[in-house]
């Protein structure tokens, strides 16, 4: 799939939705049953930059002009697993999966940013990152990152239905999320979240994320690729006018990964597997340095 084909398929709204987020296998030995996306508690996640001081605001505060250093931005990272970092491993902990190589860390390592919050957790609901999530976010921060709305359709349940067990739940897993994209649940989820974070910290620039294409078409392997791409437009579409409503920065990264799915010759998701199943149909380290790439134009 090229770049020229991504774009085309982001404009277009088109009636199948499926849900993007994270399937958590009941233990690795075969035979185990297959649950929903974990928890969504917020661990202790070490956010600083190690022993690097924070550099010395600059003179008059404002964009221009004026000596001395560079300001760092307080930064703060909400949201579910692709927020989190699920699929690069080098994970922190093992309760809400956050990685070292997830692109809020990433972003971490810029000049301009220091993280000060990673309360982003896999499986993670827009309500759950309201209650549990934006809280945490300390009032000095000035840029909010935000991944979520996957879990609202039933991501686990797709996933599950469709690709790891691949049962005849598949279609209906499929339409019980299209029709929360269709009568505007989605949407208003998201924008319930965005408005939570502009409560919580009112000139806070907030970056809202769209999810990836996750397979590379043709896909000879999985039967419901093209449909699951197809949906994965729409949900992103209807996180987009959440983003736009709300006074918030919309990063799209279809294009970003555009060539990169499932079943390319140089994938950055990773495909299912029983022996890594966390990771499964979540961006690997390659995947999350794209998006670090994506939101970094937006974020500053």
């Amino acid at each position: 799939m090229n770049e020229a084909t991504a774009w085309s398929s982001r404009l277009r709204r088109r009636s199948a939705l499926i849900a993007l987020a994270f399937v958590a296998v009941a233990g690795v030995a075969f035979g185990s049953g297959i649950a929903g996306p974990a928890d969504a508690a917020v661990a202790s996640v070490s956010t600083g930059k190690g022993d690097k001081p924070p550099k010395p605001p600059r003179g008059g505060g404002g964009g221009g002009g004026g000596g001395g250093g560079t300001t760092e931005l307080e930064y703060a990272a909400v949201g579910d697993s692709f927020a989190a970092g699920v699929g690069a491993r080098s994970y922190l902990e093992a309760t809400c999966y956050t990685s070292s190589k997830g692109y809020p860390k990433l972003l971490d390592a810029d000049a301009n940013l220091r993280l000060v919050a990673l309360p982003a957790c896999s499986g993670a609901s827009t309500i759950e990152v309201t209650s549990g999530q934006v809280p945490a976010i300390p009032t000095t921060t000035t840029r909010v990152t935000l991944t979520a709305g996957g879990n609202d359709v039933g991501f686990a349940a797709v996933m599950q239905d469709c690709f790891v067990l691949r049962t005849s739940a598949c279609e209906s897993s499929i339409q019980s999320g299209e029709a929360l994209v269709a009568n505007g649940t989605v949407t208003a989820n998201v924008a319930a979240v965005i408005q939570a974070i502009h409560a919580k910290v009112p000139s806070a620039k907030v970056v809202v994320t769209g999810y990836p294409l996750l397979f590379n078409l043709p896909n000879a392997r999985y039967q419901w690729a093209a449909r699951v791409n197809d949906g994965t437009v729409n949900l992103n579409n209807a996180i987009e006018v959440a983003a736009v409503a709300n006074n918030a920065v919309f990063v799209d990264v279809e294009a970003a990964f555009a060539g990169h799915g499932i079943g390319s010759a140089s994938p950055w998701i990773n495909d299912w597997s029983w022996l890594f199943y966390t990771d499964g149909f979540h961006p690997n380290a390659a995947g999350y340095s794209a998006y670090a790439g994506e939101v970094r134009k937006a974020i500053g």
